[in-house]
């Protein structure tokens, strides 16, 4: 009764192969490149603001662009990556 109990358990053991591979991340870095524009914008404005103490002036709107452009060129090649 004991060994049928056992038996009934898989062990998973994960090897090297097993390992599940994030594409999102080699797809955002090929889509750093046609999202230089917004990044050159972000930078100019970091550029901008790095003298300022008061913490009033921020580039969030212009990071947050950035960021939108490169998850949109991800998104559409992402999901011919998902089962």
């Amino acid at each position: 009764m004991i060994i049928a109990r056992l038996l009934c358990f898989r062990v998973y053991i994960p090897t090297l192969y097993d390992e599940p591979v994030d594409p999102k991340r080699e797809l955002e870095d090929r889509c750093k490149a046609p999202c230089a524009r917004p990044l050159k914008e972000y930078q100019a404005c970091a550029k901008r603001i790095q003298g300022d103490e008061s913490g009033h002036k921020h580039c969030t709107g212009q990071y947050f662009d950035y960021w939108r452009c490169v998850d949109n060129c991800a998104a559409t090649k992402l999901f011919s990556h998902l089962k």
